[in-house]
């Protein structure tokens, strides 16, 4: 801890007892910041554990479905049906305020599943495979999401942590000590300034017998 370099004043006094009443008012309040960030970041990583084993299956089972696709309809076949779809979708990012922070909010939307070749030529495996990858599209939106939003509120934690100790190792404490060397320096002033006045009576009463004295 070191003592602020200002002038051991009663307005100084006044002025540093209100930063440090604002200093403790902002630490409470980064306190209760930091654990709130704390409490959503362990609610989103547990559930991204979720939905990323739920990524994890739907990919394996997306492309289990286009190898067992591409060897029923043969790989050059398979290709130029995929050439020719043009299935329209929507992707779309807006923003939400988490635990005080901006974070996005990101959806796929596309129409109901409609076949866009012939059925001559092809199976039910063309079919299941395009809706397997368009499931896949959806969840990749939400760990895309909860990725970022996790990045995010991390973000926010640290620079909330970093506050929260220059406010409790150096501010707060700076003040304390600074107020103490003010009063200990105001009150030896004020006993300075009573055994002063107390001599001056003194010496005014001893003035005043010395002339009855004389008198």
């Amino acid at each position: 801890m070191s003592r602020l370099n200002i002038a051991p004043t009663k307005s100084n006094q006044l002025n540093l007892k209100r930063d440090l009443e604002m200093a403790s008012e902002g630490f409470n309040l980064l306190e209760q910041k930091r654990e709130i960030l704390v409490m959503e970041l362990m609610r989103l990583l547990n559930r991204i554990k979720t939905i990323q084993a739920d990524l994890h299956n739907r990919r394996n089972t997306a492309y289990a479905t286009l190898r067992k696709a591409i060897a029923q309809n043969g790989y050059n076949h398979a290709r130029n049906i995929a050439s020719g779809i043009r299935y329209e979708h929507i992707i779309s990012t807006d923003q939400r305020l988490t635990a005080g922070v901006r974070t996005p909010v990101i959806s796929v939307m596309h129409g109901q599943f409609h076949s866009q070749y012939g059925f001559v030529g092809t199976d039910s495996l063309i079919d299941q495979t395009m809706m397997d990858f368009l499931e896949l599209l959806e969840i990749i939106a939400q760990v895309a999401e909860l990725e970022n939003t996790i990045i995010l509120l991390a973000r926010e934690l640290k620079k909330a942590q970093r506050r929260v100790n220059a406010l409790e190792h150096i501010f707060i404490p700076n003040f304390k000590d600074t107020l103490r060397y003010i009063a200990e320096v105001l009150e030896s002033k004020e006993l300075d300034s009573f055994f002063t006045l107390k001599m001056v009576k003194k010496n005014l009463s001893q003035d005043n017998q010395d002339k009855e004295q004389k008198v």
